[in-house]
């Protein structure tokens, strides 16, 4: 029987499972997703392949966690940074502030290189309803603002969003790279307002 390196078996599976992801992170960040494949996860750990079957099924089973996890650490910030807003332009810049500092850790660079991973459609359309759940707020903003066509305003906001982070990603810095965003996005919801 295997040692565990834990208290208890429980974290011992916990800690292998995160090992097996964090590998094919760093794999997938480094060389695309190809290159995580259960042989390649098992080198990078340590870990021997029949280990690595025992937490995922198959190399694209740990692609899908991955996206799973990336997602979850994007939304987990983006809540962060609008918790203690008071106001739609607070909830505006503490979005962005979020996303770019998410940026800055290399979130975002994990989703760009999963984006074209082939998932299961039950999970492809979890992700999509999650990604349009994490937007809601920017879209809340723009209604409580007076924008009349939301909608319009949401896509303009998440196109503002995305250059951000590709700046942020290119190395920018982040701080100022979301406030910038944010700056400019509250002016042009203030302009749709308006008419």
């Amino acid at each position: 029987m295997p040692r565990i390196s834990a208290p208890t078996l429980v974290e011992h599976r916990a800690n292998q499972r995160a090992a097996v992801l964090g590998a094919a992170e760093e794999l997938a960040v480094e060389q695309g997703a190809a290159a995580v494949t259960v042989a390649a996860v098992a080198a990078r750990t340590g870990i021997a392949r029949p280990s690595v079957y025992a937490y995922f099924a198959s190399a694209d089973a740990i692609l899908e966690a991955l996206v799973h996890e990336g997602f979850e650490r994007w939304r987990t910030a983006l809540d962060a940074g609008i918790a203690a807003t008071t106001s739609p332009e607070e909830l505006v810049r503490g979005y962005f502030a979020a996303a770019a500092a998410s940026a800055a850790r290399g979130d975002h660079r994990l989703a760009g290189t999963l984006r074209d991973v082939r998932l299961a459609p039950e999970v492809r359309q979890t992700l999509l309803d999650s990604h349009r759940a994490t937007a809601a707020p920017l879209a809340e903003a723009a209604r409580a603002l007076g924008v009349p066509d939301v909608d319009q305003a949401l896509a303009l906001l998440l196109t503002v969003l995305n250059h951000c982070l590709t700046r942020v990603e290119a190395g920018h810095e982040a701080a100022t790279e979301g406030r910038t965003a944010a700056e400019f996005a509250l002016g042009g919801l203030d302009r749709l307002a308006r008419g």
